[in-house]
């Protein structure tokens, strides 16, 4: 997962439990998805927040959400992925609505 580009928008990773994860089997690591993955702040007051959602399911996705403001209840922008490159394609998405 290139965390870079958030890096490239002025971002600073806060919380980055999803890296050691990247590439792995995602049916064989069930156990380590949960809400938390990733927190990036960017400029602007803006949050990029990665998780699996419900945590722990065989059944869940990657969330991967842009919030202003701190505003959980109203996300800017909101993806979904079930594979990794997938969530890749969701986070260039998403860093694509950063208000710069």
């Amino acid at each position: 997962m290139n965390l870079e580009n958030i890096k490239k928008l002025g971002g600073k990773i806060t919380f980055d439990e999803i890296s050691s994860l990247v590439g792995s089997d995602i049916s064989l690591i069930t156990d380590e998805l949960r809400e938390d993955l990733l927190q990036a702040l960017l400029p602007h007051e803006q949050t990029i927040d990665i998780g699996w959602y419900p945590e722990f399911s065989e059944h869940g996705a990657f969330r991967i959400s842009l919030i202003a403001n701190q505003n959980w209840a109203s996300p800017i922008y909101t993806e979904t992925a079930k594979t990794w490159g997938d969530l890749e394609k969701a986070l260039d998405h998403t860093l694509n609505k950063v208000k710069i």
